[in-house]
């Protein structure tokens, strides 16, 4: 993705400030492609929206960027910087497609390490703190654009019916048998997990890339792309899926999910009914990925071995946790 003389001076119109900047693309994937922005002594970060994200959502994660603002965090978010207009996005050609561009501030810090312990257990008193303040940010759900995560059917456009996931990704027949498993679970334990459990505004892409720090301090969250109204306990599950899931690969596993734990409790608790669904929310959060992501190799935007392995690691974590579930459980604290 290359920007074009004609495409830096509509950016020009708009932010006149990086006039004389220099444009470095960092970053291009399925949702996005970012640049730093060097202006003079100060940086930033553009970032372009694919052309299938609906603008009703950039608005929604704009808006919540803006209130966040007001909350006094501490640690920083990137809020979109206004254009000449007013507006906080804008409509240019790239490429030859006409795509949504937003400037945001370039936060200092870098990507928290995954097995750091003092890092882990921040980011989990980081996670209570925003959840906090993101609990009275549209408290209706009145303008959440995207379905619920447990909305398998819905999730993804191009996948309405989630057990056709595991011909779409050629699976040999016994981890077909074992998908449909967990994606049967998933369906039939999500009514009762939405009618039982805290929902409110949530990042929804909680993970490492995402969480800045600096001396083993979270200074910076950042991608509220996602951010949506579901179970607050999915970006906890979500996060701790991402640092130890897979405990044949991280020898620290209960280390981990005591940490994260630890951080996250010693400002917000979790219900009762969220530590006995633990287990059923990961696997509502796991399934819904799959599908999410299976969306996304029918787009033809994705690898279909990565998509397979993290069905296998999945499946495999399934099986561990059968005859692990007290351990994984007690290093969460719910037992």
């Amino acid at each position: 993705m290359s920007l074009s003389e004609f495409t830096k001076q509509a950016i020009f119109e708009q932010w006149s400030f990086l006039a004389e900047a220099t444009f470095e693309l960092t970053a291009q994937g399925s949702s996005r492609a970012v640049y730093f922005v060097r202006a003079s002594e100060h940086q930033f970060v553009l970032k372009f929206y694919a052309a299938t994200t609906a603008i009703a959502q950039i608005h929604y994660e704009h808006s919540l960027l803006t209130f966040l603002d007001s909350a006094h965090l501490p640690f920083a978010i990137p809020v979109p910087l206004q254009t000449a207009s007013g507006e906080t996005f804008i409509v240019v050609e790239v490429d030859g497609q006409l795509l949504n561009a937003a400037l945001l501030p370039r936060l200092v810090g870098h990507p928290m390490e995954r097995r750091n312990l003092h890092q882990i257990q921040s980011a989990g008193f980081a996670l209570a703190t925003l959840h906090n303040a993101l609990a009275e940010f549209d408290p209706q759900g009145q303008y959440a654009k995207l379905p619920f995560w447990g909305a398998l059917d819905r999730i993804h456009p191009q996948v309405s019916a989630p057990f056709t996931v595991p011909q779409l990704l050629q699976l040999g027949l016994e981890e077909q048998r074992h998908l449909n498993q967990l994606l049967n679970e998933a369906i039939e334990s999500s009514p009762e997990l939405y009618a039982t459990l805290p929902i409110q505004t949530i990042h929804a892409d909680y993970i490492t890339p995402n969480i800045l720090v600096n001396q083993d301090q979270v200074v910076g969250i950042l991608d509220f792309e996602f951010a949506t109204r579901d179970l607050r306990l999915l970006d906890y599950m979500s996060s701790l899926d991402q640092l130890a899931s897979f405990p044949w690969q991280e020898v620290l596993f209960e280390e981990i999910v005591r940490a994260f734990s630890t951080g996250y409790q010693a400002l917000s608790l979790l219900t009762l009914a969220e530590m006995r669904a633990a287990i059923s929310v990961w696997k509502l959060q796991r399934a819904s990925s799959l599908v999410y992501w299976t969306g996304w190799l029918v787009e033809g935007k994705g690898s279909r071995q990565k998509i397979v392995d993290a069905v296998v690691e999945t499946l495999r974590f399934e099986t561990w946790l059968q005859s692990n579930q007290r351990k994984w459980l007690d290093a969460l604290g719910c037992v």
